[in-house]
């Protein structure tokens, strides 16, 4: 085979990988896609097919419901975003020390503890789901926000795992070189190795903002006050036994994506940033 066919083949093969990736990526936002056009119809016009894509008279009434309505769904806004920050502090704070400590801290026992963390991944949430309840309704902790934050700040396993990854591809001699010039274990994990990680930390960051921002599991357990709701239990509010809002219900999940499309826009680039691009050159 010629130089020149080959090329030909390999540009050809890179063109239908690219439709095809193309078409993948379409069938996994249209849903999104059907949502914010749904949100700006009526709960008539919304099941026409074929589905009018592009409504032609926009209808304001589910967002006016959502925003403007009896139900206090701004209050349920701000619980969430209070609860998520909360969540996102404490994963990044016990998450990335864990995750120096198992790749750069030398101790006994290190590897058993990191495979006994990795172990408690697989046991199944219902299994832990009774006596965490017990023990935080011991703690006094039912019915507050805190029962929904505190987990966060114990280390969960898969961010204690996806940071340990990125530590371990932090070159050695740098942290030792500032040993060797004085100084402590903190300032060397503040100021050197974290900037390092700066693509982990905002993976860490985008997936447990999402997993804490849609967390019903939680908030269906532990909270009993209708002002203490969060976003996803509020969406229950426009649906009972004889009727249901769609309209609103599709304006209450637009609004509660557009906080996750703003942090993955803020994190984008370094989603794609390698761990190596940071270190040292020269």
């Amino acid at each position: 085979m010629s130089e020149k066919n080959y090329q030909a083949r390999l540009l050809v093969r890179k063109i239908g990988l690219t439709v095809f990736m193309i078409l993948v990526s379409f069938t996994m936002v249209l849903p999104f896609l059907w949502m914010v056009s749904s949100s700006f119809k009526d709960s008539v016009s919304m099941f026409k097919f074929p589905i009018e894509w592009i409504p032609k008279t926009l209808n304001f009434s589910g967002y006016e419901t959502v925003w403007k309505g009896q139900i206090p769904f701004s209050v349920f806004f701000i619980n969430s975003l209070k609860v998520t920050f909360l969540a996102v502090v404490g994963t990044v704070i016990s998450c990335s020390m864990g995750g120096y400590a198992y790749a750069k801290l030398k101790f006994i026992g290190r590897d058993s503890l990191f495979l006994a963390k990795l172990a408690t991944m697989m046991i199944p949430s219902q299994i832990t789901m009774l006596p965490t309840f017990m023990i935080f309704k011991w703690l006094g902790l039912i019915n507050s926000h805190a029962a929904l934050w505190i987990p966060f700040f114990l280390g969960q396993p898969f961010g204690t795992f996806l940071m340990r990854q990125y530590f371990l591809k932090v070159p050695d001699e740098l942290l030792d070189s500032a040993r060797i010039d004085g100084a402590s274990q903190p300032r060397i994990f503040v100021t050197i190795a974290m900037p390092l990680v700066r693509a982990g930390l905002s993976v860490l960051v985008f997936l447990y903002f999402v997993w804490a921002w849609n967390n019903y599991e939680g908030p269906l357990l532990y909270i009993r006050s209708t002002t203490l709701y969060t976003l996803p239990l509020a969406l229950k509010y426009f649906s009972d036994e004889f009727s249901t809002n769609y309209t609103a219900i599709m304006a209450a999940s637009v609004s509660m994506t557009i906080p996750i499309l703003f942090l993955f826009v803020a994190l984008q680039r370094f989603f794609i940033e390698d761990i190596t691009s940071t270190g040292l050159k020269g």
